[in-house]
């Protein structure tokens, strides 16, 4: 990789973590100039989204300089980017996946996260409180689409 390109890299990762500072300062500006609990809370999640949506560019913008290097040298390298890589994306389908079927089950809003490694999965969900029937629907959605087991599930209310 020439020279140009690692500095347009750097500058472009730069420049992603830019915005998201300044997207993520003015949500968190507008979350406290709301006085509606929803709005804190929707804040709250889009907040969320965004940064880990920005975490995961960050990431994969990594992954792809590593990808591009040229050279034998490299070989294992690249090999073991592209499978960093596509455990990301793996675990970024798995959390839309499971985002949208706790939609569907009537949570409004939930977070959903799945480490790169998918034996770890975090849900966020945007109630007071949960029963044991909606801990249990939870569990089962995980469990049927990413085959999980309930004691690497951490589910938080708020």
């Amino acid at each position: 990789m020439s020279k140009g390109k690692k500095i347009a890299l750097i500058v472009s990762m730069v420049a992603v973590l830019v915005v998201a500072a300044v997207l993520n300062v003015t949500l968190l500006t507008n979350k406290k100039d709301q006085a509606s609990g929803d709005t804190v809370q929707t804040s709250f999640f889009a907040t969320s989204r965004l940064d880990r949506q920005s975490t995961r560019d960050y990431e994969i913008a990594e992954l792809n300089a590593i990808l591009a290097m040229e050279g034998d040298e490299y070989e294992e390298a690249r090999k073991n980017a592209l499978e960093k890589k596509q455990q990301i994306i793996d675990a970024m389908d798995s959390e839309i996946l499971l985002e949208t079927l706790l939609k569907a089950q009537g949570f409004d809003e939930v977070l959903v996260t799945v480490n790169a490694g998918m034996d770890n999965v975090s849900v966020i969900v945007g109630t007071d409180e949960l029963t044991d029937e909606d801990l249990t629907r939870i569990y089962n959605i995980i469990y049927t689409e990413v085959a999980i087991e309930d004691d690497y599930v951490r589910i938080v209310a708020v």
